[in-house]
């Protein structure tokens, strides 16, 4: 399908001042979102067991939204999409919930087309003779290999990425099939592009949004700034030309299928006519660029794979006509806010399921402070934890490297940072599931376009639980230990993206567990199950709450 000399009308959602909603959906009250963090094969693998979780206790269907970033984005992208001839049980696979039945030999097993089987195929995304055999096969330029590796790779197995000769998938991605046929939608603005050239939803779905980033410049101090993706995608805040950037950035979104256009011409009802992309902007693209740290320590690595990291043409919403189409340097969505918070804030989103799916423990530091996931402080106002200097707010110190770039991430009030860490050191002493609720006043936010608000916050973060790790058989201890290298749950999978099907099955049992199990410790009164449970009720189960 050649789009070289065509156009499209593409409809942009322009966000007209600072402090209204984002424009793409705005939250109904008191609806759930999720938030998958980033993290590789060990938050897909972490996200598999709590959406199994949340289908167990017949809570999917309830869910408003779900934000993810990187490895959360791999999960999220392909539960969003997943194809209608792949059942949502074949899917997530069975629930164990007794791990004292958990066995050397179930380990193993998955169904054929379990998210799980992910993980085990991925030895090659890091490793450089595939990569460059990849590469030769498809003859692709640097900067679109990654793109085509995550396609291969990741969605490719659940039908998701259909390369044509040249190796790039040339479907756009929507969200229903009703949406593209609507009376305004993309297929009547548009007669020459079908439902076939889309990747569409299938069934029932909350609303997804993938987050990356990019750089406002090739600068080694250069900012980055919020891409987001629903089913239309770009900046939403507005980023004024300044000294960093001689353009202007921001001001709302543009449907995706139109991601990668120059801009033309303004029609009425906020359409705009565009070139055509020279190739489609397809799901491998925004998973690939929600995900792409490991190209870029690739990229740092070996020489040969200078550029691996994306570049997109791209043109601000606002002032877009006297602004020209510049390219871009793109970055993982981790490399600015890992957990997705923050997206869903902006868009009203009042209640939080916050999976935070980390390679760090919550410990106890020798000056007393609580050590937690380095994702968690920016949102408070703080860098993360520095040994020697504690938890310090960024209203005093902006930081260097790549601490720099989470001091735009505060939403929460400082103060309440203290009573979560204490919380999760609580929880994980007890043996429970490391969790914690908390009702939190949201503070504004420009450089993510997060209004003042209340939000209700459940906490879930990926430890070890000792009540539910003792309750294993000595042997099948053994040989998770052995196939996890002694690393469980905590796999460090930044480089490291393969997992065994043990150490999948593991962790994605825990993840779980953690949601849906009837598990008091940490929290007595209550079962994990009916923690998750309230906060789809009129009154969530809160332990920390604004007066």
């Amino acid at each position: 399908m050649s789009t070289q000399t065509r156009t499209f009308n593409a409809r942009i959602l322009p966000l007209l001042s600072d402090t209204e909603p984002a424009p793409d959906f705005a939250a109904p009250p008191n609806v759930v979102g999720l938030c998958f963090s980033g993290g590789g094969s060990r938050a897909l693998t972490c996200a598999l067991g709590q959406l199994r979780g949340l289908f167990y206790l017949r809570l999917l269907d309830k869910v408003f939204a779900i934000s993810s970033v990187s490895g959360g984005s791999w999960a999220s992208a392909i539960f969003t999409y997943l194809p209608a001839d792949i059942s949502d049980a074949d899917f997530l696979g069975p629930i164990n919930l007794n791990p004292a039945s958990l066995t050397i030999e179930g380990l193993q097993l998955m169904p054929a087309n379990c998210l799980g089987w992910a993980p085990t195929r991925l030895a090659s995304l890091v490793d450089l003779a595939s990569i460059l055999e990849f590469k030769v096969y498809y003859d692709y330029p640097n900067d679109q290999l990654w793109q085509g590796l995550v396609g291969k790779l990741i969605l490719g197995p659940y039908g998701l990425w259909n390369p044509d000769e040249n190796g790039f998938d040339q479907r756009y991605y929507a969200w229903t099939a009703a949406l593209l046929r609507a009376g305004d939608g993309i297929l009547a603005r548009n007669p020459s592009l079908r439902v076939s050239n889309f990747y569409t939803v299938q069934r029932s779905r909350p609303f997804l949004v993938i987050n990356s980033s990019f750089f406002v410049n090739d600068s080694a101090d250069a900012d980055l700034v919020p891409f987001e993706s629903t089913f239309s995608c770009g900046v939403r805040a507005f980023f004024q030309k300044n000294a960093q950037h001689p353009d202007d950035i921001g001001g709302g979104l543009v449907e995706a299928f139109a991601m990668g256009s120059t801009y033309q011409s303004d029609k009425p009802n906020n359409i705009v006519t565009v070139t055509a992309p020279a190739r489609a902007f397809s799901l491998s693209d925004i998973v690939g660029i929600s995900s792409v740290a490991p190209a870029q320590w690739l990229e740092e690595q070996f020489p040969i794979l200078n550029g691996l990291v994306p570049r997109y043409p791209y043109w601000p919403v606002r002032n877009r006509q006297s602004n020209p189409t510049s390219e871009y340097r793109f970055a993982d969505g981790g490399s600015l806010e890992n957990l997705g918070v923050n997206s869903l804030l902006a868009r009203g989103v009042s209640r939080l399921l916050v999976f935070v799916n980390t390679d760090q423990a919550v410990q106890q530091a020798d000056d007393g402070s609580i050590i937690v996931s380095d994702d968690i402080p920016p949102l408070f106002g703080f860098q993360p934890y520095a040994a020697g200097k504690g938890y310090v707010p960024y209203s005093k110190d902006s930081g260097t490297g790549p601490i720099r770039l989470f001091r735009y991430n505060q939403v929460f009030d400082s103060a309440a940072f203290f009573n979560l860490a204490q919380g999760l050191w609580a929880a994980k002493k007890s043996q429970g599931t490391v969790m914690f609720a908390q009702r939190l006043a949201v503070r504004a936010n420009s450089y993510f376009g997060v209004s003042p608000g209340i939000v209700n916050v459940l906490w879930i973060y990926n430890d070890m639980v000792g009540s539910w790790w003792n309750r294993i058989a000595s042997e099948v201890r053994y040989y998770i230990d052995y196939e996890t290298y002694d690393d469980f749950p905590m796999y460090d999978t930044f480089t490291q993206l393969y997992l065994p099907p043990a150490a999948v099955n593991a962790l994605a049992h825990l993840s779980a567990w953690n949601v849906a199990s009837d598990s008091t410790l940490g929290h007595p009164g209550f079962t994990n199950a009916q923690i998750v449970e309230s906060m789809f009720a009129s009154q969530p189960i809160l332990w920390d709450a604004v007066d």
